[in-house]
């Protein structure tokens, strides 16, 4: 997300979406209440004319945000609100409800006091995004996955023909489930990811450097115990994923989350989680990481509590987490809801 203009002093933010992952970013940034500016059309219908429809005309309409939708299948993000004032004046109705469709490539202009929770936001969405994609297989079957800011999306499944007890047509049928398993690879951004139970993944590394070498140095082929969604999930748990990618967000809620359950699983003292206990750690400057659920930020009457520990963390030089509480890594989460890792046993 390119941030085209900042004046927190005017309580000002004017943003250009360049992906899909930065209209997601924006879903976590706008909030009912808060007031945009953007262009749109509307319909204007002269007076006296009762069968025209009416004619479409360019706007640039102000909104109070009433309701947040990402339509991911339009590839647009649409915001309802109440109409403040707009122009030309002559086609923009104050108090009349409007939708403002904001698509890649498009501008926005948001008008809002920034807590610490948005600026983490913000500064999430200005680094560069690394995507992936993920491919679990084994003799049978195939799990294609894309691994994006806002989370995996299973995005293929295939299962294989081939069988051993038919050896007539059982090269061929690889080769048909193997030619499918390249296309999807060949077709993504990012890195690659293979992996797999057994030897199919072996076959496959061999068929694409027959068929695509080129493509060989982009994949990182690993261990799965299946090759079903679960088996995506293990890549992540394991901190496979996070070693091939880097600061990817999702990769790094599963890491972290492995590693607090570990640590408060060994009841060593170096985890703690609960809002009384972390903020004891937060101010004795104990804290390793801070972890915290979007859902504390969101809600009225948690917000000033979690806005000021992330603040007190970031002064001390603690890194934050923020869990999206609708991926599968903050699902999980909320069971602690807020916790954090020690750089030493408080007690």
């Amino acid at each position: 997300m390119r941030i085209v203009h900042r004046d927190e002093r005017q309580n000002e933010l004017k943003v250009e979406a360049q992906s899909l992952e930065d209209l997601w970013f924006l879903t976590r940034l706008l909030e009912a209440g808060d007031v945009v500016e953007g262009s749109s059309f509307r319909r204007f219908k002269p007076l006296g004319a009762e069968k025209d429809s009416g004619e479409k005309k360019k706007v640039r309409v102000e909104l109070r945000l009433e309701k947040i939708e990402f339509a991911e299948s339009a590839n647009k993000l649409r915001l309802t609100g109440v109409i403040l004032s707009g122009s030309p004046e002559e086609y923009v109705q104050q108090g009349d409800h409007h939708t403002i469709d904001v698509e890649t490539g498009g501008r926005l202009m948001i008008r809002k006091v920034l807590a610490p929770f948005h600026r983490e936001l913000l500064k999430e969405a200005g680094e560069k995004q690394v995507r992936a994609t993920i491919i679990v297989l084994d003799d049978e079957k195939a799990t294609v996955a894309r691994l994006q800011a806002s989370g995996v999306r299973f995005v293929f499944e295939v299962a294989s023909q081939a069988r051993k007890r038919d050896p007539k047509t059982f090269d061929e049928e690889r080769k048909r489930f193997f030619g499918e398993l390249l296309k999807q690879a060949e077709a993504a951004e990012g890195k690659l990811i293979v992996a797999g139970p057994g030897f199919a993944k072996d076959s496959f590394k061999k068929y694409v450097s027959e068929k695509s070498p080129a493509l060989l140095k982009r994949i990182s082929f690993e261990v799965t115990s299946n090759a079903e969604r679960s088996g995506v999930y293990e890549l992540l748990k394991k901190g496979i994923v996070q070693r091939v990618l880097g600061e990817q967000r999702v990769a790094k809620e599963f890491e972290l989350l492995e590693e607090l359950k570990k640590r408060v699983a060994k009841e060593e003292g170096t985890a703690v989680y609960g809002m009384a206990d972390v903020a004891a750690a937060v101010d004795a400057r104990a804290v390793e990481q801070l972890m915290i659920l979007d859902e504390l930020l969101k809600k009225k009457e948690t917000r000033q509590e979690a806005n000021v520990l992330i603040d007190k963390a970031r002064r001390t030089g603690a890194p934050v987490a923020i869990f999206d509480s609708e991926d599968d890594a903050g699902m999980e989460f909320k069971a602690f809801r807020v916790a954090a890792l020690l750089r030493y046993k408080m007690r």
